[in-house]
C-alpha cells in the first residue's frame, strides 16, 4: 500500500490518501484529479522523516513533513524534522515541568499540582469504586487536596 498526501498551495496536508502499490502513475493521476500536489509519505517514516498528517506542513528544501511550527522563534532541525527552542529545554522533574515563554524566549519552571506517580495512578481510575481502592495509594498532598484526611 502506497500514501500520498495531498498538499495545499501553503505546503499544507489537507489530505493524505492510500493506494495499490503497483500504481506507477498514480501520484500523476491524484494531481490531475485533486488539481493539487501530491506527495508520498511512508508509515516508517524511511522518507521524509514522519508519515504525513492532516494539518502538518511539507517543508520543500528539506523535503520532510512537519508539525506546525510551535513557536516564532523556534528553528527546524533538518536531521530530525523537529522544531527546537532557542534554549535548551531544562529536565523536567517530579515537582517540575518547563513550558516555554515566547515573549522572553525562555523557559518557565512550573509546579506540578499532583504527582507524576499520583497522575499515572488516577490515570488507570474509570469507576468511583475502582478510586475507593486506589485512594489510599495517593500522597497525602493529594488527599489533602482531594479532602480526603483532615
Amino acid at each position: 500500500m502506497k500514501y500520498f498526501a495531498i498538499i495545499s498551495t501553503e505546503n499544507l496536508v489537507e489530505q493524505v490518501v492510500t493506494a495499490p502499490n503497483n500504481s506507477e502513475e498514480l501520484k500523476t493521476q491524484y494531481e490531475s484529479a485533486f488539481g493539487k500536489r501530491c506527495i508520498e509519505t511512508f508509515r516508517d517514516g524511511s522518507k521524509r522523516k514522519k508519515f504525513a498528517g492532516v494539518g502538518m506542513s511539507y517543508a520543500d528544501v528539506e523535503d520532510v513533513f512537519v508539525l506546525s511550527k510551535p513557536f516564532d522563534s523556534w528553528t527546524l532541525n533538518k536531521e530530525t524534522a523537529e522544531w527546537e527552542a532557542p534554549k535548551a529545554k531544562p529536565a523536567d522533574t517530579e515537582d517540575e515541568y518547563y513550558t516555554w515563554d515566547e515573549s522572553n524566549l525562555s523557559w518557565t519552571k512550573n509546579a506540578r499540582i499532583i504527582s507524576t506517580a499520583d497522575a499515572e495512578l488516577v490515570a488507570t481510575v474509570s469507576t468511583s469504586e475502582e478510586f475507593e481502592a486506589i485512594k489510599d495509594q495517593l500522597s497525602e498532598d493529594v488527599r489533602a487536596q482531594l479532602g480526603l484526611i483532615s
